[in-house]
């Protein structure tokens, strides 16, 4: 019985859409919605806050616009901007130095 009820739903659901938003679009909207301009990419600069899930280490110079490396003060007293993160531990980092762990499946963000 709920079975039915949802599909009936659904059904009411996209005749409507079809109606007042679908039907109303220019026949060339679609396929504008694929140009570059219009895909959302997220802030490579923004701070994120994330889980580490694997051991991992974390460039802070990586993505860096400057070219030239880390700022001084992301350097530790080696001059290295490379850090170890342990799995479980939580940080503060910019999107671009995690990102590729991310996509790994090492590191979860949160919120």
């Amino acid at each position: 019985m709920q079975i039915n009820y949802l599909k009936q739903y659904g059904g009411l659901i996209e005749h409507h859409f079809q109606r007042t938003v679908l039907n109303h679009l220019p026949k060339d909207a679609w396929k504008k919605l694929n140009e570059p301009e219009m895909i959302e990419e997220p802030d490579l600069d923004a701070y994120v806050f994330c889980r580490v899930l694997e051991a991992v280490e974390i460039d802070s110079a990586l993505g860096d616009k400057k070219g030239d490396g880390a700022d001084d003060d992301d350097e530790d007293e080696m001059g290295d901007t490379v850090q170890e993160h342990a799995a479980g531990s939580c940080l503060i980092a910019r999107y671009a130095t995690v990102r590729e762990h991310v996509f790994d499946g090492k590191i979860t963000l949160l919120l």
